[in-house]
């Protein structure tokens, strides 16, 4: 582990400790954030996760769960209690307050956190967070065996999910969020008729699909269910297609992520395959949750983090390709329910929930998403042009109780910050919908509001989204 320490003046120092994650699978320090949020005055705790490893590579889990502790929670834990005794040693005093900024596996590590070590953080920033992580796995690795390889007659080409976007944009975009900007602003209301798709009568061209093609379409839409018909893991949402081949999910290979996991945490078997993974696999890998370190982070129970007036800010993609929209909302769904709240204003207290319209994957590398999605998650969403910070939002929120109603994100055209701003747009927080005045200019914040979801709490059987059980429940273990 590494503690970054600022010292170059008196001042230097905020008073505050920020404790970074570990992307994916991986064994990295996360520099790029620990100079991120020492530029901002924070002390920077970060760790490897008990080892040095990239973030597809498992094998260090083989035959080892020592280590797959460490990666879980016990490297994070012990980073934290180690790096705030070195902070109280540097400056000869506590931190003032705690927080945690992490998204993708990184966002599961601080819903861990809250669920299991309410204590570590006065507040946690969860971005776009891969938790169910076994059931995310499962979910990920189905999908090459809805579309088959590259040779199969169900692929799609990426041309191909171009123009199958082209039709879901045509039914979702303007007709929904009355905007043709190429994002559909809420995909959870927008429900596909693939029927609209010309079908071939033999080898697909550019204007039509086979049926088969027509089928795997529908088919990667749809949730995760065990083999009783509980719901394992949400849908991807429309939208996100194209990136999602883009990034693997959908180019015929196998999911990097998925496969070491099965194959160095769960069955430590190097020849195991995972395109035969099926619903047996799935319920072995729930059975080692526990011995995993509750690997899942899961667990709707934050009574005591919301006791201790401890806040939780998170925020999702709700065009990303790895990992669902759907499944943060579902863990909004499941802390309520745990806690036996109907009221979503007593759910603002202590857990606010963002969507975040257009954005891919925690907003990184070069698949960001065409939706305005700099608000400050990490160095490369804080530069000079963007409106908000998430991090300045959160400790706003601990330490003088002013909560953030929205998030304001930025585009840039092409991305490019010396392209100039291409929108700016207010993400409402859950359950508000985002949503257009009708005429004013779409690029304006100042032109969307929020509008309150009444059914924000339905999620069985004939949801859309569908993000729990039959009951009600969200019990989420396979059979």
């Amino acid at each position: 582990m590494e503690v970054w320490l600022p010292n170059d003046n008196t001042t230097a120092w905020n008073g505050r400790t920020m404790s970074t994650d570990n992307g994916g699978i991986n064994g990295c320090v996360a520099y790029d954030d620990m100079a991120y949020v020492t530029g901002m005055g924070f002390a920077a705790f970060g760790d490897n996760s008990g080892r040095n490893a990239s973030a597809y590579d498992a094998s260090g889990f083989y035959e080892n769960n020592e280590v797959v502790l460490d990666w879980a929670y016990r490297a994070r834990h012990e980073s934290v209690i180690a790096g705030k005794d070195i902070v109280k040693q540097f400056y000869g005093e506590e931190q003032s307050y705690a927080y945690y900024i992490g998204c993708s596996a990184g966002g599961a590590q601080g819903l861990h956190s809250a669920q299991y070590f309410p204590d570590d953080f006065d507040g946690i920033i969860a971005g776009s967070a891969a938790s169910d992580f076994n059931h995310l796995q499962d979910w990920s690795a189905r999908f090459v065996q809805l579309t088959g390889n590259t040779t199969d007659p169900r692929f799609l080409t990426e041309d191909q999910w171009i123009f199958v976007q082209s039709y879901i944009f045509a039914q979702c975009d303007e007709a929904l969020d009355g905007v043709d900007d190429g994002i559909i602003e809420d995909p959870t209301i927008c429900e596909f008729d693939a029927s609209v798709i010309p079908v071939c009568n033999g080898t697909s061209t550019d204007s039509c699909l086979t049926s088969d093609q027509i089928t795997t379409v529908y088919e990667i839409f749809t949730e995760l269910y065990s083999s009783t018909g509980e719901l394992l893991y949400p849908a991807l949402f429309y939208g996100a297609q194209v990136d999602a081949f883009r990034l693997g999910q959908l180019s015929g290979g196998v999911q990097g992520i998925a496969h070491d996991w099965f194959l160095y945490g769960v069955e430590n078997n190097t020849d195991f395959d995972i395109t035969t993974l099926d619903q047996s696999d799935y319920a072995y890998a729930d059975s080692l949750d526990e011995y995993h370190g509750n690997v899942s982070g899961f667990s709707g129970d934050l009574s005591a983090f919301k006791d201790a007036g401890k806040k939780l800010l998170m925020y999702h993609g709700m065009t990303d390709p790895l990992v669902s929209a759907g499944n943060s909302q579902r863990y909004y769904l499941k802390v309520a329910s745990t806690l036996g709240i109907t009221d979503n204003t007593e759910m603002d207290d202590f857990m606010r929930f963002f969507r975040i319209s257009g954005m891919a994957h925690c907003g990184v590398g070069s698949i960001s998403g065409a939706g305005a999605w700099m608000f400050g998650q990490n160095a490369l969403a804080d530069i000079p042009g963007v409106v908000d910070n998430i991090v300045t939002n959160l400790v706003n929120w601990v330490e003088n109780d002013d909560a953030p109603e929205t998030i304001t994100g930025t585009k840039f055209w092409y991305d490019e910050e010396d392209l100039g701003v291409e929108f700016t747009r207010s993400h409402c927080r859950f359950p508000y919908r985002t949503t257009y005045d009708g005429t004013g200019d779409s690029t304006l914040p100042s032109s969307w509001g929020c509008t309150y979801i009444d059914d924000w709490q339905t999620c069985a059987v004939g949801a859309h989204p569908r993000l729990c059980n039959a009951d009600g429940s969200f019990t989420s273990v396979a059979t």
